[in-house]
């Protein structure tokens, strides 16, 4: 290693080659705006010594470490113990691997708390490692980022709760429907009594109500409108109507540009509907222009006994002709009109309703003219019965489809007006614009200087220059915030129409006033939500891209960035002509686009190859669908691309080893097994015909060595045969013959060994195979082979519960420990003292799981172990 005393700061070691070389490098290291730092490596034995040797500008500015101090010091001496062995170990890893590593890192410095995203790249020269270069990133503010996102979120949560805003989210493919608590309870539920289902909302919806909304949403969804914005009622759990406000949007819409997800939220109005509602009543009686007033007797036909002499200038009927009765009341209702009329009044008459009114209904005149009227209603009682009513009609006939009309709109935006007299600088405004203003007082006058008070100071000048350019003759239509009087900061849209006199100088403005707070905190959510998922998108390791017909990216994520050596911003606007390293494949790669974006049909392509920046083909397996450019409409595909050249290769090297494997089988079944069969022959007539019991001992055991070896080797064709089948069709095998074959064999096999049926098998079928009895076979010869006793003792029983049955195999032998009964199942694990491969119960659990089943071993009292297969039944 070079000298890493005070003197010495050259780069030794970490040369790129030549003066010029040296000359690049220092520049680099000197202007990098990422954190560099050079450590010298020094190995004795199996340990590593680390010693930092430089670090550049932006490393001394971001920990308050100058070169000095940190030249020839080890992580320990600089950072601590603690800190010094984390860092120490992540340098030890980097050296040992040869390659380099990367990590995130948070360290306490002397220049304060950093968060570090920090790559290490090993040095290399006459093949020992020589030294670290270290390059860390400060990423404390995406740290940062990441947790006020997360306050975000929580904050969100919490206003929704605090606001009691019942939130639903729409999957319009399948009509299910997310609905919070919040929502159920707004209508007097519990969440769990609400099925996420589209029919919860529309059988609740008020039947008159019910166009006027699937109207909103359908306008919505065809894009007419912006948002679907409704207020109308639902209906309760006690079965009663409340107002809501209903908006939402559609959020996601699927290849076809067809809406697949809507979310939206409902807010309780009802309190303020029927304050409306009141109010309008009040209102109406007495301001709504000129009204008749009558008095009639409660009694059939409703006989007039007062009204008021306006009654024929409206009505076209004389007071005489009331008074005198030759006309009740009730006779100038129209026909179609009467019975609801009358069905109005009999709902009030009950002990506690003194006033009311009536939808507008229709009048006949004398001449047969129809007239619509308003009717407020007040019970005069006597004695506590009801003997007189009290009304007063109001003419609205002129009016009748502009109430309609005004009705839907302030449905559908929450809207108030004003009118200034421009040379007087006299502003009136509506009463709703001073509600939604919070101002003080009730609707009226004001000045300029009083309006301007109400705008947020950041807005002031931009809301005067565009009044200036409007009294220049541009349009007014302005969005801004206002202050209310409250301190609320809203948002509004003010439209406004001027009238100009003969030399075309403005004389008045009349204008609207919007609230479209939400629709702004709407807009900035999407905006968030939209950079998070470009976040998200940059975050996956796959390719994710976008390109327009003419081949022009209008998206690209880092993985695709990475792949040709550049970044998103690079790539984002430019032609893959420009960008492909390989010509070729820019071709293959247009026409799949341009396949895929006339035939509006997504293409699968399950292995196209990249050449990437760095030379290196790497083959993806890629799926591309239609998809229209946001705003413009425009044609383009939209692409995604996974890195499977690893997979390949490690399916070809699969490949490979099964077609060995199959190989060796071959060889296996046929030669080897015949060669054995052979040896074994051939040493039990060696046996017969020797005379000296030595020599017959040793014969014995060749025999007994050779039979052991053809038992081994049908235990590897059958562990070959599991292994390499694949996508077998298992079928109803009868559970009893299949044991009882096996138990026959071992007997015959084992005449030492004692192999009994506790009671009797149960006769079912299991989904399974021929290999079936492989299972049993090895079980069996396990708990004879392993066998610590003279007379090895075996005990078979079999039971059956609820669409399994259980097999137990018990044994007399040794037992085996708690902490090796699931190791004895893992391939090649062998039993204490244990001679053979290892394969037996391997293959035994292996075929058990395909089966469905388990396998498992438990105590035997008072000696030995139980073997206790389960499998499930089929009829």
């Amino acid at each position: 290693m070079s000298d890493t005393s005070d003197a010495d700061t050259s780069t030794e070691g970490f040369q790129i080659g030549g003066e010029h070389g040296e000359n690049v490098y220092e520049t680099i290291f000197c202007e990098i705006e990422d954190a560099v730092f050079l450590i010298d490596v020094e190995q004795t034995d199996d340990d590593y010594t680390f010693t930092f040797r430089r670090n550049n500008a932006s490393h001394q500015e971001q920990t308050g470490i100058s070169e000095d101090e940190i030249r020839g010091r080890t992580p320990a001496e600089l950072l601590g113990e603690k800190q010094g062995a984390e860092v120490s170990a992540r340098y030890r890893r980097c050296v040992e691997q040869e390659e380099t590593i990367e990590y995130e890192e948070t360290l306490d410095l002397p220049g304060g708390t950093k968060h570090w995203q920090t790559k290490l790249t090993p040095i290399i020269g006459d093949g020992d490692i020589r030294g670290i270069v270290g390059v860390a990133r400060d990423v404390t503010e995406r740290k940062e980022q990441r947790r006020e996102l997360q306050r975000l979120k929580e904050r969100l949560e919490l206003a929704v709760e605090g606001a009691n805003l019942g939130v639903w989210d729409w999957d319009m493919t399948t009509d299910e429907v997310e609905f919070n608590e919040q929502w159920a309870e707004l209508l007097g539920h519990s969440l769990e009594e609400i099925e996420p289902r589209l029919e919860e909302w529309e059988t609740r919806v008020h039947p008159d109500d019910l166009d006027a909304v699937e109207d909103a949403l359908e306008r919505h969804i065809a894009g007419e409108a912006e948002y679907y914005d409704t207020e109308h009622r639902m209906q309760t759990a006690d079965g009663d109507y409340r107002w809501i406000r209903d908006v939402g949007k559609v959020v996601e819409r699927d290849a076809d540009g067809e809406p697949a997800r809507a979310v939206g939220i409902h807010l309780d109005i009802d309190d303020r509907k029927t304050s409306e509602r009141q109010l309008k009543e009040e209102r109406d009686m007495f301001t709504q222009g000129p009204a008749v007033v009558f008095k009639w007797r409660e009694a059939e036909g409703w006989p007039v006994e007062y009204v008021s002499e306006n009654v024929e200038d409206v009505l076209g009927y004389t007071a005489e002709q009331f008074r005198s009765g030759a006309i009740a009341y009730g006779d100038i209702i129209h026909d179609q009109d009467r019975e609801r009329v009358f069905e109005e009044v009999a709902e009030h008459s009950d002990g506690e309703t003194d006033q009311f009114s009536h939808d507008p209904y229709r009048i006949v005149t004398p001449d047969g003219a129809v007239r619509w009227v308003l009717d407020y209603t007040k019970n005069v009682r006597k004695s506590g019965e009801i003997t007189h009513r009290l009304g007063y009609l109001v003419d609205i006939t002129e009016r009748q489809q502009n109430e309609i009309y005004l009705k839907e709109a302030q449905e559908v935006a929450d809207i108030g007006w004003w009118r200034k007299a421009i040379p007087s600088d006299r502003i009136y405004w509506s009463d709703r614009v001073y509600e939604m203003w919070g101002a003080d007082g009730e609707g009226g006058y004001l000045d300029h200087e009083r309006f301007r008070e109400y705008i947020h100071p950041g807005d002031v000048d931009r809301v005067e220059r565009a009044w200036q350019d409007a009294l220049e003759g541009e349009a007014y239509d302005i969005e801004h915030r206002i202050v209310t009087g409250d301190g609320t900061v809203k948002w509004m849209r003010e439209v406004a129409e001027f009238t100009r006199d003969a030399s075309g100088e403005p004389i008045e403005a009349v204008g609207i006033v919007q609230d479209i707070t939400e629709r702004r905190r709407d807009e900035q959510a999407l905006q968030a939500a939209q950079q998070n998922l470009r976040k998200v998108i940059d975050l996956v390791p796959d390719l994710i891209f976008a390109k327009n017909r003419e081949g022009e990216y209008l998206l690209a994520n880092e993985a695709t960035a990475e792949a040709y050596g550049l970044t998103p911003a690079d790539v984002e606007g430019k032609r893959e002509v420009e960008i492909l390293p390989g010509a070729n494949d820019s071709d293959e790669f247009r026409e799949d686009d341009i396949d895929v974006i006339e035939s509006g049909e997504p293409k699968e392509i399950p292995e196209e190859t990249l050449t990437t920046a760095d030379g290196e083909v790497r083959v993806f397996q890629t799926t591309k669908i239609p998809y229209q450019v946001p705003g413009s409409g425009g044609d383009a595909m939209l692409g995604y691309a996974r890195d499977i050249t690893d997979l390949k290769a490690y399916e070809q090297t699969l490949e490979e080893q099964r077609d060995t494997l199959e190989l060796l089988n071959k060889v296996m079944r046929h030669d080897i097994r015949n060669k054995l069969t052979v040896m074994v022959s051939y040493t039990e007539l060696l046996q017969e015909s020797l005379a000296d019991e030595t020599d017959r001992e040793y014969a014995r055991r060749v025999l007994n060595a050779g039979q052991e070896v053809v038992e081994i080797a049908e235990m590897a064709e059958d562990v070959t045969d599991v292994l390499l089948r694949a996508d077998v069709d298992w079928s109803p095998v009868e559970l009893r013959p299949a044991l009882e074959r096996q138990i026959e064999q071992i007997r015959s096999d084992h005449e030492r060994a004692t192999v009994a049926v506790e009671g009797t098998i149960p006769d079912v079928a299991v989904l399974a195979d021929d290999m079936l009895e492989v299972v049993f076979r090895n079980i069996l010869t396990n708990a004879i082979f392993h066998n610590d006793k003279d007379v090895p003792e075996v005990t078979v029983s079999g039971h059956l519960n609820e669409g399994t049955v259980r097999i137990r195999i018990a044994d007399n032998g040794p037992g085996i420990a708690d902490d090796h009964k699931e190791q004895i199942f893992a391939e090649g694990e062998q039993g204490l003292d244990s001679t053979g491969t290892g394969l037996g119960l391997y293959l035994v659990k292996t075929l058990v799981d395909q089966y469905g089943g388990t396998v498992r071993v438990e105590d035997n009292e008072p000696e030995g172990s139980v073997f206790v297969v389960v499998l499930p039944t089929v009829e």
